[in-house]
């Protein structure tokens, strides 16, 4: 079943913040330079960018995909796998950007010093992706659902 652009955008409001909060501080405590000003400036960048990805980037498909190669929807299996590459998305995207903003812009370093900063938090931050990820996108998919009046297509697990 498609999902409307209403239900996808209602979707994302709602699974966005809890991943741009934990994903964030992770990269900022990896990166030893969490203050309250780098935080809420980082939380705010990456909801909005969270939030693109999930309007534009097409990754549930992929992520359903890939996932039904190796198990069936409603399944625990299916979950784990479906989230391996949400998480991977988001967290390839929110790295990059996110390092370059601190790196290149905010601390004006040179381009070796984001490459290093953007790999020495990817797998952390990924890590933490994942679980979010896990924990969230199925209470996120059945609240945006309500709010939506849209059906379900499976149950998550």
């Amino acid at each position: 079943m498609q999902k409307s652009k209403k239900l996808m955008a209602v979707n994302a409001l709602i699974m966005d913040l809890p991943m741009s909060i934990v994903v964030t501080l992770v990269a900022l405590l990896v990166g030893h330079n969490l203050t309250p000003q780098a935080f809420v400036m980082n939380v705010i960048l990456a909801y909005i960018i969270t939030f693109l990805i999930n309007m534009f980037i097409p990754f549930p498909k992929w992520g359903f995909a890939f996932a039904s190669k190796f198990a069936q929807p409603a399944t625990r299996k299916f979950g784990l796998l479906f989230n391996v590459l949400v998480a991977f998305v988001f967290t390839v995207i929110l790295d990059l950007v996110l390092a370059a903003v601190g790196v290149l812009l905010i601390a004006h370093q040179p381009f070796n010093v984001f490459i290093l900063a953007a790999l020495g938090t990817f797998i952390p931050c990924y890590v933490t992706a994942y679980v979010i990820a896990l924990i969230c996108n199925g209470p996120a998919d059945t609240l945006s659902r309500k709010i939506c009046h849209e059906p379900a297509d499976y149950q998550h697990r």
